[in-house]
């Protein structure tokens, strides 16, 4: 299934199947740890249905999102509203933000794994609009799950959870580059009751990502576990963390 059908389709479950409130809640929170005085803009890239956009208006910065699925883009303006927060969404893959955005925000975040889902031929292009949209000394986060952690175990499982009626397991094929990422959302009550959606993921590690970040033009990387900053550890981190400076 291409991304933009997968994440269509997913917009309709997506904030039941993660406990949205919770997500906005705890990412509130978070974020705080890299949003300084003089911030004023930010972006959200790959903002889904909207839960780290609103984190960061909660936090008092002017926000833009921009995702390539409308239906996400729909959802996220209804939850915005929900909020009462005013957020502008925008309808574009990364790498086709308009010029009109260049220079323009004091830090981006791609949370979430939504980097992961950028193919290879498309990154170094992203990374570099990034670059483009960021004012001089602005910050972008990326939160990525920590591949090598995964393969190591060799679990296929990413979660399960359940949200009555719905259960949602989240799961991969294999581990090969790129690889094949799943939803299967069944109801508890009526089994039969399912859909089982799929879409590609690339797994990118640390090493590639620097690589890339610098290329686009970006100086100094630091590299956490988690968005409290504690130490990565590249076969025992959960996720992969990293904040780059213009």
């Amino acid at each position: 299934m291409q991304n933009k059908k997968f994440f269509d389709k997913v917009s309709s479950f997506f904030d039941n199947m993660t406990n949205s409130p919770k997500v906005i809640n705890v990412r509130k929170s978070l974020l705080k740890n890299f949003i300084t005085d003089k911030m004023e803009t930010a972006v959200d890239l790959g903002c889904g249905t909207g839960n780290d956009s609103i984190a960061l208006s909660l936090n008092g910065l002017e926000v833009d999102g921009f995702d390539l699925s409308d239906d996400m883009i729909k959802t996220a303006n209804e939850n915005a509203a929900k909020y009462g927060v005013k957020i502008n969404f925008y309808n574009n893959s990364i790498d086709n933000i308009p010029s009109k955005f260049h220079n323009r925000y004091d830090i981006a975040v791609s949370l979430g794994n939504s980097i992961a889902n950028v193919e290879k031929k498309y990154l170094l292009k992203s990374f570099k609009k990034i670059y483009y949209i960021l004012k001089p000394g602005a910050v972008f986060i990326i939160q990525i799950l920590n591949f090598p952690a995964i393969k190591k175990v060799n679990n296929r499982i990413v979660n399960i959870t359940k949200n009555p009626p719905n259960v949602y397991v989240r799961f991969y094929d294999s581990f090969s580059m790129p690889m094949n990422f799943n939803i299967l959302r069944f109801d508890e009550n009526n089994p039969k009751d399912f859909e089982l959606l799929t879409t590609t993921l690339y797994p990118y590690e640390k090493e590639f990502f620097l690589s890339q970040i610098k290329k686009a033009g970006f100086k100094k990387v630091s590299k956490y576990s988690d968005l409290s900053k504690n130490k990565y550890q590249k076969y025992i981190s959960k996720d992969l963390i990293l904040v780059a400076q213009k």
